[in-house]
């Protein structure tokens, strides 16, 4: 860890929950919208891009993990 990224983190840990909290939104909110690797293909990106938008919208149901991994297991059994 660089000693700028040492020291940011020192002072946004010594903050009260408040400001933590907010602090961690921002940095998830950035990188949400950061660029796609380039190994990933133009097809995935769209891909990736409408089950985003799918979820974000309510178009796609959340799944537990649990129950996920129940019906990946199921669909190779």
């Amino acid at each position: 860890m660089s000693t700028i990224t040492e020291k940011v983190c020192i002072e946004v840990l010594s903050l009260p929950r408040q400001g933590r909290v907010e602090i961690a939104h921002r940095l998830l909110v950035s990188l949400e919208d950061e660029d796609y690797t380039e190994e990933v293909s133009e097809t995935w990106r769209a891909e990736i891009e409408r089950r985003r938008e799918d979820f974000r919208t309510g178009n796609a149901k959340p799944v537990p993990a649990e129950e996920a991994l129940r019906q990946a297991y199921a669909a190779i059994a």
